[in-house]
């Protein structure tokens, strides 16, 4: 009898392959014959090993039905001859065979197939193969050899394509591919030679699991270089699109070969673009390079530069100057790592001229247009905050009220005298003299960056923070400041003010404080002129 470990080893099989099944759905290729015959024959040998667990279970007696076992017993040697034949169809796809080969062999396999289920219906009357004690023991009888022999013959055919095909491989890909199949069929072959020694244990199980998990090895395998493969073409084809010069460099081997060279590089590269030694690329680079700050790797070795910085990081760009027909020109050199081969990697070169001179436009532009905002913000004439300047800073103190911020701030509007008066008798140049004037008294009161001239005669001042604290002492600071006897008109300093603080409660903007301030100064204007 059985060990009840049997089926423990064949259901492990079983969810080994499924395992396995599950992940290589991830990379199966519906449309390749032999990723949707392997996909079958994984099928087929889970199964197998499933039936052959049932079977260990009523060989081991944990169910005493001879009936049921006979039954079981009868499935698991149609399914290993079934199994036979689809292995048979699997490997001549996989390893090619002519179609002439393959057709007479696939034949004889299915009679074979055949032959051996109408033995087993045959042994359901007579037992010449096997029979069930009453006690549920497997007893094998002299048909059981014919038996045996016919499905391993299909195995025998099978080795003996693999072998040839293994034999005649004319290059290192064939022969791993042919080497695989090899593999394949090799694993059944001899865990069934195991199985006639050992009756008692899953062999077969075991062998034609490790028959599939070499399949899948293989492809994972394969797929995983031709990712490399194509990262490594992808790599070249993008770098070929933009770049000048394209080469891919082994260093192991010590070759170098040009996938891109220019018109503009073409002559430059002496030796030509069919030379393959290392040194003839230093050699190109050391031709062009322009001596400076940030391409002291030249002067030595670029290669052995390139594959220094290559230990630290995957891919690499480095702004070099070149001279390439008696022209400075801006040029990039970008490597990258062939993730197929840790010593080897390619390197592209192009020509940044016209991106550097976009760059130097465009922060010239942004210089001029920063010193043109400066402009903008700045009065012309007393160098204090313009219009537009307060039109901004209003801007932010509503958005600030509008988010229900907790903020402090007063607004003091200032309106000039006598400026008209000045303007209409002395000229606008001493009008012009007389506004200055007149900010230094604001500017030697208040903050220069809370000061803005939003008129001609028209100033505001807002008050935040440290001034704000201090705004009556200031204010009244600011009327103090007022001269009317100085012997030069220009140098009177004469104006109307009104300030007006933040009121939460029912100010909704900073125009409404401005209104108030306004209104305050217009009251103190009159006081001026009537003499109060």
């Amino acid at each position: 009898m059985a060990n009840p470990l049997y089926s423990v080893l064949s259901f492990t099989c079983a969810l080994v392959l499924l395992i396995f099944m599950n992940q290589f759905k991830i990379v199966l290729d519906k449309s390749e014959k032999t990723d949707k015959d392997f996909s079958r024959l994984s099928n087929w040998v889970t199964f197998f090993c499933i039936q052959d667990g049932i079977w260990g279970i009523f060989s081991s007696g944990t169910i005493l039905n001879p009936y049921y076992f006979f039954i079981s017993s009868s499935i698991s040697h149609a399914a290993a001859a079934i199994l036979a034949y689809i292995w048979l169809s699997y490997i001549l796809n996989f390893i090619n065979i002519e179609r002439d080969k393959a057709i007479p062999a696939k034949v004889l396999s299915i009679l074979l197939v055949i032959f051996q289920i109408v033995l087993l219906v045959i042994n359901y009357e007579s037992r010449f193969i096997f029979d069930i004690s009453n006690d549920g023991v497997y007893v094998a009888r002299l048909g059981k050899n014919l038996l045996y022999y016919s499905q391993y013959f299909t195995f025998f055919v099978i080795g003996l394509f693999t072998a040839y095909r293994t034999t005649h491989a004319t290059n290192a890909g064939d022969w791993r591919h042919y080497a695989t199949g090899f593999l394949f069929i090799l694993a059944p072959v001899l865990c069934g030679l195991l199985q006639k020694v050992y009756p008692l244990a899953p062999c077969n199980s075991i062998g034609s699991m490790l028959g599939c998990c070499t399949i899948y090895a293989f492809f994972i395998s394969k797929i995983s270089r031709n990712r490399d493969l194509s990262q490594k073409a992808v790599i070249i084809s993008g770098l070929s699109a933009d770049y000048d010069l394209v080469v891919y460099v082994n260093i192991t081997k010590k070759f170098a070969t040009y996938f891109q060279v220019s018109e503009k590089f073409a002559p430059l590269l002496w030796e030509g673009r069919n030379a393959s030694s290392l040194q003839s690329f230093d050699n190109f680079m050391k031709r062009i390079y322009v001596p400076n700050e940030y391409c002291e790797f030249i002067e030595n070795s670029t290669i052995e530069k390139c594959a220094e910085i290559l230990q630290s990081a995957p891919y690499y760009t480095i702004p070099f100057l070149a001279n390439i027909d008696e022209q400075i020109e801006h040029c990039r050199l970008k490597i990258a790592s062939d993730k197929s081969n840790s010593e080897a990697f390619i390197i592209g070169i192009t020509s940044v001229e016209q991106e550097y001179r976009l760059i130097e436009t465009t922060q010239k532009l942004r210089k001029d247009l920063q010193q043109t905002q400066i402009i903008a913000n700045q009065d012309p004439l007393t160098g204090i905050g313009s219009a537009a300047a307060f039109k901004t800073m209003s801007i932010l103190i509503d958005k600030q009220i509008k988010a229900g911020r907790s903020i402090k701030f007063a607004v003091i509007e200032c309106d000039v005298n006598n400026l008209k008066y000045i303007n209409d008798n002395l000229g606008h140049d001493k009008g012009n003299e007389y506004l200055q004037n007149c900010c230094k008294v604001f500017s030697n009161v208040f903050s220069q960056n809370s000061i803005f001239r939003i008129g001609g005669d028209e100033f505001v001042i807002v008050l935040y923070d440290a001034q704000y604290e201090k705004r009556t002492e200031l204010f009244k600071k600011l009327k103090l400041s007022i001269t009317d006897n100085s012997k030069s008109p220009t140098q009177c300093v004469s104006f109307a003010a009104g300030m007006s603080e933040y009121n939460k409660e029912t100010d909704k903007s900073i125009n409404d404080v401005l209104k108030r301030a306004d209104t305050l100064m217009y009251q103190d204007k009159i006081k001026m002129k009537q003499g109060r």
